[in-house]
């Protein structure tokens, strides 16, 4: 329902005083102008570290298992609020929820800021994830009922190129300061547009939802939350400490927490997400397929930059510009192929996206000292064609073949699982980026720069043939996705 009048919140059950005011079109587009604002700047701090990897590594003394959690844990919290976030908005009102979620993020992005030690830049980090995984699905939410169905289509891919170009900007905006000043000044930067955001927020903003009293099944959430969490601090440890206990007990701990949760979401009457959806095969194998796309791509923003400034001895300013132009495809090519989709089904689109993204890993695997930046470039270039073929036509066969009941569940276990895929990515690619390293320099006692460089990209080329053949294995099933599969 489109809210135009007073007249109309009656009906919504939206009746205080609070909650009344008449959205025309020019408070529409206020409201969404703040909404769209916060949401960039929050997804901006999601990736921008990703490309001063290596001067965080050299400043904290860490490794690159341990500095990778800066981006895994910012996706994997805003991951877990994701999954609570139907809750959220129906328990608090519009304004409270922003201003919440503008709160976390200010000061994450201070503590971030001003931080001279890992624990306390990684605490920020965790404060800003909070920050970020209520405003999200907010945006989307405040969409819904504020813009008439038929514009929804538009406004939601306006705001999706906004939300998803965020991340694949970050690093060249983040390279390019790397150039005068160092990157704490970034948080800097970012905290007047939040500040600002709140601002206007506090003026423009207003109440678009009824507030209900909705139950929290916690125990579902800390389940959720200690799986998933578990899985990903095993597979971050693997490089660093192969098959040992430092991994085995958080896999075990992680898989079984899984396990009851999915176990307690099928008995009982009000699931937090109902996993019956994944009864339906096209569902299961297009949410596979979203799954391992977000990692591959998470594990080359990460990796990549490394190979290029620690391996080929570039700038982060150099590096970011070579990411530069495969962003941009990425943001421009879903509508094209949204539009394929929608003449030729899935089957073409989605798997020609994973082989050319399989191809591309398979030349990544192959990089070396003697590599050209231009030759990087359009590897990554072909990387990203692929990704953004299959992710639009993908999410939407997905989603657009369940019945109307489930589209809440479906939605939120895809964007879920999309988050904690990019967290499990981040970990496990840069593990076995790791154990290529130590495999290389296993019977080196004191490796000299040129070895130590030469094991570097040994372990990037493990781990992009790794890539390699997950998703020749996924490609094999996008053979079997259909169009138009109801229940």
């Amino acid at each position: 329902m489109v809210l135009n009048t007073d007249e109309d919140y009656p009906q919504m059950g939206l009746n205080s005083k609070e909650n009344k005011f008449s959205v025309n079109k020019n408070n529409t587009k206020k409201i969404l102008f703040v909404l769209l604002l916060g949401g960039f700047m929050s997804m901006l701090s999601e990736t921008a570290l990703s490309i001063v990897f290596p001067h965080i590594m050299l400043q904290y003394n860490i490794s690159a298992g341990t500095v990778q959690w800066l981006t895994t844990i910012y996706v994997l919290v805003s991951g877990i609020v994701f999954l609570i976030s139907a809750f959220l908005i129906e328990r608090f009102s519009t304004r409270k929820l922003f201003m919440s979620s503008m709160i976390f993020l200010i000061i994450g992005t201070i503590v971030s800021g001003v931080s001279s030690n890992f624990p306390v830049l990684f605490a920020g980090r965790v404060i800003q994830a909070v920050g970020t995984g209520i405003l999200v699905p907010l945006i989307f939410n405040t969409i819904l009922i504020l813009i008439p169905r038929q514009k929804q289509g538009l406004v939601m891919g306006l705001v999706s190129l906004v939300i998803l170009s965020a991340p694949m900007f970050a690093p060249v905006f983040m390279g390019f300061l790397m150039g005068f000043m160092d990157w704490h000044w970034f948080f800097l930067l970012v905290l007047v547009f939040f500040i600002a955001t709140a601002v206007l927020g506090l003026s423009f903003l207003k109440n678009v939802t009824e507030v209900t009293r909705p139950k929290l099944d916690i125990l579902s959430v800390i389940l959720a939350a200690v799986g998933f969490g578990g899985i990903i601090m095993g597979f971050s440890g693997l490089g660093d400490y192969g098959l040992s206990l430092n991994v085995i007990l958080p896999l075990i701990i992680g898989i079984v927490s899984l396990i009851i949760f999915a176990a307690r979401q099928l008995t009982m009457e009000h699931p937090l997400l109902d996993l019956h959806v994944f009864k339906y095969p096209f569902f299961t194998i297009g949410i596979i397929i979203n799954v391992i796309n977000v990692m591959v791509v998470f594990a080359v923003v990460i990796i990549l930059p490394m190979y290029m400034q620690n391996g080929l001895g570039t700038t982060s300013f150099v590096a970011s510009l070579v990411m530069l132009p495969g962003s941009i495809l990425n943001c421009l090519l879903p509508l094209l192929a949204g539009h394929i989709y929608d003449r030729h089904g899935p089957k073409i689109i989605v798997s020609s996206g994973l082989a050319v993204m399989c191809i591309s890993m398979i030349f990544l695997s192959n990089l070396s000292v003697s590599t050209t930046l231009a030759a990087v470039l359009i590897i990554n270039c072909g990387l990203y064609i692929g990704s953004a073929l299959l992710m639009s036509p993908n999410q939407t066969n997905t989603l657009g073949n369940l019945d109307s009941k489930h589209y809440a569940s479906g939605s939120a276990i895809m964007t879920s699982l999309q988050q904690m895929g990019g967290a499990i990515g981040s970990s496990l690619f840069v593990s076995f980026m790791s154990f290529g390293q130590h495999s290389y320099l296993q019977n080196i006692i004191t490796p000299d720069p040129a070895q130590q460089i030469s094991a570097l990209i040994s372990g990037v080329n493990f781990s992009f043939l790794i890539g390699a053949i997950i998703l020749a294995f996924v490609f094999l099933l996008s053979l079997f996705l259909k169009k138009e599969v109801h229940a």
